[in-house]
């Protein structure tokens, strides 16, 4: 393992010598952020079948020319709700299509950072940014949860598909809170079967079930736009390894009676990747130009000590 650290840190520090990483840049200049704008139900034309989607709208690390290993989508991290995003693949009551709430101009807390501004980041598919279903506009589109047993629980999961380490930083979203009778208390913990989310202050799996953000708004009708650091929620950053998942469960309880709903929109994670686990290097995926001359020696002499390393 010793030997596997040190030749991933030499990868580094070759990358960094041919300006691909920098222990040194600016958080906006290597954020990553993917999130939904709408949402796909599970029985289409059914808006109270749950929501089923595996394909977010807003996707900055959609690589056309990729560096290392990709999804089948072309982005190096990718998300899903419902049935792929867990074992139970909870999916709340289904989608609401009023367009007079939620449906904003960027995810979670967009103030003060222009970073989350929907606009900012490209689409999936690589077009420049854009806003599906504004809010007033037509094909808006918000998760519902209601206080029916399953249909207060939704499951979501972010796949780290690059070759390198992907850190965790923040989970985005807009919550309304429908009326007084309304859920007015949000919970989101982390499902650990079939995940690997580490911190990394100790190299440890986040236990299953470990909560990340509970709070509850007191009935008080309105948007929330919030932004949770995942380091201040666990006490620790944490990282994806390359190919590993981590899901997390929105559960609304609190609500006065049946007559009222909640509702998220505009969910999205955030974070930064890097060369390895030491969480020194990072790497923008997405700007990696194609391979150089300069590039192909780097690596070839990283091969070379990697080989070395194997025989030693």
């Amino acid at each position: 393992m010793k030997r596997v650290m040190q030749q991933l840190s030499l990868v580094g520090m070759v990358l960094a010598a041919l300006g691909l990483v920098s222990s040194q840049a600016t958080a906006a200049s290597y954020n990553n952020i993917l999130g939904f704008q709408t949402f796909e139900t599970a029985t289409p034309g059914d808006n109270n079948s749950g929501i089923n989607d595996t394909t977010v709208d807003s996707n900055s690390t959609y690589d056309a020319t990729p560096f290392g290993s990709i999804s089948s989508q072309n982005s190096y991290l990718t998300m899903a709700i419902g049935a792929e995003a867990s074992s139970l693949g909870r999916d709340g009551r289904g989608q609401n299509g009023a367009n007079t709430f939620l449906n904003g101009p960027g995810f979670g807390n967009e103030t003060g950072n222009p970073e989350r501004l929907i606009t900012n980041i490209t689409l999936a598919d690589g077009s420049p940014g854009a806003r599906i279903g504004p809010n007033g506009g037509s094909g808006t589109s918000s998760w519902k949860f209601d206080n029916n047993n399953n249909d207060r629980m939704g499951d979501i999961r972010i796949t780290n598909h690059s070759d390198y380490v992907f850190k965790l930083t923040f989970l985005d979203f807009d919550v309304r809170i429908g009326n007084a009778n309304s859920p007015e208390n949000l919970e989101i913990f982390y499902l650990g079967t079939n995940n690997a989310l580490t911190r990394a202050d100790n190299g440890n799996q986040v236990n299953n079930l470990t909560g990340v953000y509970n709070n509850s708004f007191a009935s008080a009708t309105g948007v929330y736009n919030i932004s949770r650091s995942f380091g201040e929620a666990l006490g620790s950053q944490v990282y994806l390894e390359a190919g590993q998942s981590a899901a997390f469960r929105f559960k609304f309880t609190g609500q006065a009676n049946a007559a009222g709903q909640s509702q998220l929109d505009n969910i999205a994670m955030e974070g930064q990747f890097y060369t390895d686990t030491s969480l020194t290097n990072k790497i923008d995926l997405v700007a990696v130009p194609e391979p150089t001359t300069a590039l192909l020696v780097g690596l070839g002499l990283v091969g070379l000590a990697m080989r070395r390393g194997a025989q030693a």
